[in-house]
């Protein structure tokens, strides 16, 4: 059976971030790399479709690698907005698993071409709601969508950056998921009580998003697509 993030003793836990770091050690630019943050709140359990989204809302809040890591699905894929020209930098207009990580790190510790963010601001819908899979041959037993609406403030030492849209999640069923070979080698097995992400459709759209940028903040502001900041941080 696997361990959920909350029941993995702290010996693990500590581990598992080691892990995280051998594995993104392949990303390059490994320049301005910041300590995470610490936190005292705990991770939700992604012990249901809705509690899987939560999850990756708490770790972007948290800016907790550690939580996107043990997320994500093998065959996980981001796929950018049709109206996105931030898309035509990625082949197939597509992120893998492993170059989302690497983002991820970038934007969450440093080590790209871009500082870190300082704060991170991301609301998602106060309920979600989990319909069935509306993609092709996806049973709703072992797969579930949930799409959300997104209000995100990436805060870096020099830039505010502002996503608002929505976002599609699609999510399976840790017994029909294609766990991570990294995963596995931490004890993560098939598992009906646990669920992770296979795929993030980004919706969000460059709008009037600048009235939501941190009141307090002097900083440039940009309304832009999440996509485009990940593209930022690749």
């Amino acid at each position: 059976m696997s361990r959920s993030l909350r029941s993995l003793p702290r010996r693990s836990l500590a581990a598992g971030l080691l892990l995280v770091l051998a594995v993104l050690g392949g990303c390059s630019r490994h320049h301005g790399v910041t300590a995470p943050p610490a936190s005292r709140a705990q991770p939700p359990t992604p012990s249901s479709p809705e509690a899987a989204v939560r999850l990756f809302e708490w770790s972007w809040n948290h800016r907790d690698t550690l939580g996107v890591f043990q997320l994500l699905a093998d065959d996980f894929r981001f796929n950018f907005a049709a109206w996105d020209s931030a898309g035509n930098l990625f082949p197939g207009r597509l992120i893998g698993r492993q170059e989302m990580l690497c983002i991820v790190r970038h934007i969450f510790r440093g080590g790209g071409c871009y500082p870190p963010a300082n704060s991170i601001v991301l609301s998602f819908d106060p309920s979600l709601y989990p319909q069935g899979d509306s993609r092709p041959g996806k049973d709703a037993i072992w797969h579930r969508e949930i799409l959300t609406s997104v209000y995100l403030n990436v805060r870096t030492e020099s830039a505010s950056y502002i996503a608002q849209g929505n976002a599609r999640f699609f999510v399976v069923r840790g017994d029909s998921a294609l766990i991570p070979q990294e995963l596995v080698s931490r004890g993560f097995r098939p598992d009906s009580t646990r669920w992770y992400v296979d795929q993030w459709n980004d919706e969000t759209r460059v709008g009037s998003a600048l009235s939501r940028a941190f009141p307090v903040s002097a900083l440039p502001s940009r309304g832009t697509t999440w996509g485009d900041i990940l593209a930022l941080y690749r």
